[in-house]
């Protein structure tokens, strides 16, 4: 409990500064996540009279399709996270995570989270989140955007981005800054 306190003061100090990004430990990310998670599907589930005249869960918004992605994703994002941080207890100290877990804080808009799998001379974003309660797809775009080109820096080499990666995000290629090179996904400022 007193690290989910000390991960909502961080983040809630982050927020009101300049855009930071930051490797985070997997158990926290999945612990924020998780909490994305339920206010996602507060969000998206209200209670009200249905097309048919019944009572029952609403669901809503242009952005349906890519909401339902998303929550998909934010279920696999926690899995992953936690079965990182299960994996930390048998790593050294000295070698570094293949895969980590990143926080975007503060900036253009909403708070993100992504995983990335580090390859030297190469990353690839695995999973690329937005806090659930930003619904204006132009900011959740610029906060993808943002995100990204803080990646791109952080890896200092090129960034490919998983497959279904793409169905999540609210930006367009060419507001993302993505190209398709031979069926690959790739950032490319």
């Amino acid at each position: 409990m007193m690290a989910t306190a000390r991960l909502a003061l961080l983040l809630t100090a982050a927020s009101a500064s300049a855009f930071q990004l930051m490797e985070v430990a997997p158990i926290k990310a999945a612990m924020l996540a998780k909490s994305w998670q339920k206010d996602a599907a507060e969000l998206d589930q209200k209670i009200g009279t249905q097309g048919d005249g019944g009572i029952g869960a609403l669901r809503f918004g242009g952005d349906l399709k890519r909401r339902t992605q998303c929550s998909k994703a934010i279920v696999n994002y926690v899995s992953l996270a936690l079965a990182l941080q299960a994996a930390d207890k048998g790593r050294s100290a000295a070698s570094p995570r293949k895969t980590a877990t990143y926080a975007a804080l503060g900036g253009e808009g909403p708070n993100t989270l992504s995983m990335v799998k580090r390859e030297p001379g190469a990353w690839t974003v695995l999973s690329i989140q937005c806090n659930p309660n930003e619904r204006d797809l132009e900011v959740i775009a610029a906060a993808e955007a943002e995100t990204l080109s803080a990646l791109a820096t952080e890896a200092g080499c090129p960034l490919c981005l998983l497959g279904d990666l793409e169905e999540t995000l609210a930006g367009s290629r060419d507001r993302l800054k993505l190209v398709d090179e031979d069926g690959s996904l790739r950032y490319a400022p």
